[in-house]
C-alpha cells in the first residue's frame, strides 16, 4: 500500500510539473508555486509515506490530509490522451444499411468524400452506494460531431498525438452522451447487486411483518385479559399505536437500503480517425429525411444516426410522423411515431432516482384493531 500511494504521488506531481525524487521513507518534491498553493504546501517539500514525518516534512500517508486533496485534485480532472488511428483502403459502403423499419429509402445513397472524425472514449466509474458500496467501469465511446454513442474503438494500432482540446459543443453533446449511456447501462451493470439489495429488503420486511403481526395479536389478547376498564384502555391505546411504530420501523429499514448510483470520469481518450460516409434520402409518408451512413476507416466498423431519444448509433431504425427523427427498435415503440408517442418530439425529463421495487408483506398488515 506504501509504494501505491508514492506511486500515485510521484505521478501526480510530475503531470503538475514538479521534480520528485525518493528519499528514505518518502518523496521529496519542487513544484511550481501555483500548484504549491493549490495543495497548501511549500515550493520544496518532503513528503513521508512511511512512517511518521521527519521535522519539517509532511504527512504523505493514507488518511492524511495532503493526499486526500491530491486525490481530490486529480479526481475534478481526469487525465485525457490523444491517440489517432491509421485508416484502411476506402471500402464501398452497403445499399443494405441502415435497416428501414417503418419508412423506405427515397433515391441512391450520395457517397461523401473521406473526411476526419473525432471520437471520446470514457471510462466511467459506477458506485451503488446501499448497506454496502459496489464499483463498476462503464467504458462509453461517443462520436463528437453528434454525440451518438457507438462501438467501441480498436486502439491495438493507435499511436499518440498531440489533438485538440474538446471544443465547448464537443464537451456538451459528451456529457449528454455519457449521462444517457449511465441511466441506461448502469442499473444493468450492477444487476447482482441491486438484487443483493432487493432480497435483503424482502428478508427484512417479511421479519417484520411476522413480528408485528404476532405482537398485535399478542397485545389483542391482553386487552381482554385486563381486570379492570382503565388496564384495559390503556392496552388498547398502546395497541392502537402499532401501525404508526411500524410506518416508522419500515421507513428506516427504506432509507438503510436505500440504493444511490453515481458515476465519475476516471480517464478518456480523444481519438482521431477518418470516416468514409454516404447520404441516405429516406421518405416516410408524404416526407422527405436525409440519414447519414458512416464506416470507420481505422477499424471498418459501420455506424448509423444516433437515436434522437437514447443517442446509441442505430443501424436498425424508425422514422417518426412529424420531426422526421430517427429512432433505435427499442425507443422506436414499434414504428407508431405520431407526435404524440415520439420520445423525441415530446423528450421527457430523466428520472434521476433510482427505484428499485421489492414487494412489501408489511403493507396489507391490519393492526391496531
Amino acid at each position: 500500500m506504501t509504494t501505491s500511494v508514492g506511486d500515485f504521488l510521484r505521478l501526480h506531481l510530475a503531470a503538475l510539473g514538479g521534480i520528485v525524487e525518493d528519499e528514505p521513507g518518502g518523496l521529496r518534491a519542487l513544484v511550481p508555486p501555483d500548484a504549491a498553493a493549490a495543495l497548501e504546501v511549500d515550493e520544496e517539500v518532503m513528503l513521508a509515506t512511511d512512517g511518521p514525518p521527519p521535522d519539517g516534512g509532511l504527512d504523505a500517508r493514507l488518511g492524511s490530509a495532503f493526499l486526500d486533496r491530491c486525490v481530490r485534485a486529480r479526481r475534478a480532472r481526469p487525465p485525457l490522451a490523444g491517440v489517432a488511428l491509421p485508416g484502411e483502403l476506402p471500402r464501398a459502403l452497403p445499399d443494405d444499411r441502415p435497416v428501414l423499419l417503418n419508412a423506405v429509402r427515397g433515391g441512391p445513397a450520395q457517397p461523401r468524400p473521406r473526411a476526419p472524425a473525432r471520437y471520446l472514449a470514457a471510462h466511467l466509474r459506477l458506485t451503488l452506494q446501499g448497506d454496502e458500496v459496489r464499483h463498476a467501469t462503464l467504458p462509453v465511446t461517443v462520436r463528437l460531431d453528434d454525440g451518438a454513442e457507438v462501438a467501441s474503438l480498436d486502439l491495438a494500432a493507435a499511436y499518440p498525438v498531440a489533438v485538440e482540446p474538446l471544443r465547448a459543443a464537443e464537451r456538451a453533446v459528451a456529457a449528454r452522451t455519457l449521462q444517457a449511456a449511465f441511466r441506461r447501462a448502469g442499473p444493468e451493470l450492477l444487476a447482482t447487486a441491486l438484487e443483493a439489495i432487493a432480497r435483503r429488503a424482502r428478508r427484512d420486511l417479511l421479519r417484520m411483518a411476522d413480528y408485528y403481526s404476532s405482537l398485535d395479536a399478542e397485545m389483542a389478547r391482553a386487552v381482554d385479559r385486563a381486570r379492570s376498564p382503565e388496564e384495559r384502555t390503556r392496552r388498547d391505546a398502546k395497541r392502537r399505536l402499532l401501525p404508526q411504530e411500524l410506518e416508522a420501523r419500515r421507513a428506516q429499514v427504506r432509507d438503510r437500503l436505500a440504493a444511490r448510483l453515481g458515476a465519475e470520469l476516471v480517464a478518456a481518450t480523444v481519438v482521431e480517425t477518418e470516416v468514409d460516409a454516404c447520404e441516405v434520402p429516406v421518405r416516410r409518408r408524404t416526407r422527405t429525411t436525409t440519414l447519414v451512413l458512416r464506416r470507420r476507416a481505422g477499424d471498418g466498423v459501420l455506424e448509423g444516426p444516433a437515436c434522437a431519444n437514447c443517442r446509441t448509433s442505430a443501424l436498425h431504425l424508425h422514422v417518426c410522423d412529424d420531426g422526421l427523427h430517427p429512432l433505435c427498435e427499442r425507443c422506436g415503440r414499434a414504428g407508431r411515431l405520431d407526435a404524440a408517442r415520439c420520445p423525441a418530439c415530446r423528450p421527457r425529463a430523466a428520472r434521476t432516482a433510482l427505484e428499485l421495487p421489492v414487494e412489501d408483506p408489511t403493507a396489507g398488515l391490519r393492526l391496531g384493531g
